[in-house]
C-alpha cells in the first residue's frame, strides 16, 4: 500500500513559477481569486488521478479540498520574503489540467507550478518553498516552519519523501532508517526496492532487495477484477492511488485479483476482512485512520481531527489531522499535539 500512501499523503503546495507572472497579470487579479482557481485545479487534478478515490479518502467532499488548500495558499502569499505573485498563481491554474498523474503523484509539478525563488538564503526560517531563494524550504513532517536549504539532489540523505525536494523518491532500504534521494525509474526500466523505486502507477516486479538482484518496472493493475501479484514476484500489484487493493485468491498466495477498498464513517469497522486469504479492504473516509488495537486485522475508523483541536501522529492511536493540517507535537519526544495549518507568515 506504500502507493496508496505517497499519493494520499501527497498535497502540492500551490507554488507557481515566476516564469508566466508579470505586472500586468497582477494588475486587478486578487489572491483570493487566483488561489481559488489553483485550488480548483489541484483539486480536480487529484480526483481525475484517482477516479475521485483520492477526495473520498483525504476530504469529506470537493468543496473542503478547494478551501483548505486555496486558505493556504492565500497566506503563503502574505509570506515574508516570498517571490509568490497573483499572477505566478492563475499561470499555474491554467496549466495544472496539463500534469500528468506520475508527475502530480511523484511531485513533479508542471513548469508554471514550480516555486519562485523568494529572498531568504540558505538557513533563513520559512514555511513555504517560494520564501528562499534556492526555492526549497526544508520542513520536517511535524512542523510548519523550516528553513531554507540548497534544492535537494540525488545522492542526499532523506527520511521521508519531503526531503527530496521536487521529482525525487526517498529511497530507504527495508533495513534502514535514512534513505538516499533516487530518481524514479520509468515504464520497463531497472529498479530496486528501496534503491531505484518506479515512478507512480508502476511496480517493481521481479527484485530482490537481499541479493540486490533487479526488476522491471511495469505499469500497476487499474482496473477491478484485474489479476494481481500483492508480492511483484510474477506481475504488478493493484493501484492505491486507484483504491484499488490485491486480494489473494487462495490461503497463503499472494496472487490475487483487485478490488475496491471500500471506505468506512468515523466509529465503523474497518482493516482486512476475513481470515487468509482476506476477502476485502475497509479503510476510512474523509481523512479519518483505521485504528487497530496490536496486531489485529481489524479496527475502528477514528474522524480526523478539526484545526486546533488535540490529535496524536501515532498512526495506531490517532485521530489524525485534516489535510493540509499538520500534527505539531506538544513536546520534542511527543507523537500527542495540535492540528495547525500551515502559515508561512509565522516563520521568522
Amino acid at each position: 500500500m506504500k502507493s496508496l500512501l505517497r499519493g494520499l499523503l501527497l498535497l502540492i503546495p500551490i507554488a507557481c513559477s515566476n516564469k508566466s507572472s508579470s505586472t500586468d497579470v497582477d494588475a486587478g487579479l486578487s489572491g483570493s481569486a487566483a488561489c481559488t482557481d489553483a485550488a480548483t485545479a489541484l483539486c480536480m487534478l487529484r480526483t481525475t488521478c484517482s477516479d475521485g478515490f483520492n477526495i473520498s479518502k483525504s476530504f469529506p467532499d470537493m468543496a473542503t479540498c478547494v478551501s483548505r488548500t486555496a486558505q493556504t495558499c492565500e497566506v503563503d502569499l502574505a509570506a515574508p520574503g516570498t517571490g509568490q505573485s497573483p499572477g505566478n498563481i492563475e499561470a499555474c491554474a491554467a496549466e495544472y489540467p496539463s500534469e500528468t498523474c506520475s508527475d502530480y503523484f511523484d511531485g513533479n509539478p508542471v513548469a508554471s507550478c514550480e516555486p519562485p525563488a523568494g529572498s531568504g538564503a540558505t538557513g533563513w526560517p520559512c514555511g513555504a518553498s517560494a520564501q528562499c531563494a534556492s526555492t526549497y524550504c526544508a520542513l520536517s513532517s511535524a512542523a510548519t516552519c523550516g528553513a531554507c536549504q540548497p534544492l535537494p539532489i540525488a545522492g542526499a540523505s532523506c527520511t521521508v519523501a519531503a526531503d527530496c525536494g521536487r521529482d525525487l523518491a526517498c529511497a530507504t532500504p527495508a533495513s534502514a532508517t535514512t534513505g538516499t534521494c533516487a530518481a524514479y525509474v520509468g515504464s520497463a526500466g531497472a529498479c530496486l526496492t528501496g534503491v531505484h523505486p518506479c515512478e507512480a502507477g508502476f511496480a517493481c516486479v521481479g527484485d530482490d532487495p537481499t541479493t540486490s538482484t533487479n526488476g522491471a518496472c511495469q505499469p500497476l493493475a487499474a482496473s477491478a477484477g484485474a489479476a494481481c501479484d500483492g508480492a511483484r514476484k510474477t506481475m504488478p500489484n493493484c493501484s492505491g492511488e486507484l483504491g484499488l487493493a490485491c486480494i489473494p485468491t487462495a490461503k497463503g498466495s499472494a496472487v490475487g485479483t483487485c478490488q475496491m477498498v471500500q471506505l468506512a464513517a468515523s466509529g465503523a469497522a474497518c482493516g482486512d476482512v476475513g481470515a487468509a486469504p482476506i476477502t476485502g479492504v475497509i479503510d476510512c473516509e474523509a481523512g479519518g485512520e483505521c485504528i487497530k488495537a496490536g496486531s489485529a486485522a481489524m479496527g475502528t475508523c477514528v474522524a480526523a481531527a478539526g484545526d486546533g483541536a488535540a490529535c496524536n501522529s501515532d498512526t495506531t492511536v490517532g485521530p489524525p489531522c485534516l489535510a493540509p493540517a499538520k500534527c505539531v507535537p506538544t513536546g520534542s519526544a511527543s507523537t500527542i499535539g495540535t492540528c495547525t495549518l500551515p502559515n508561512a507568515t509565522t516563520c521568522h
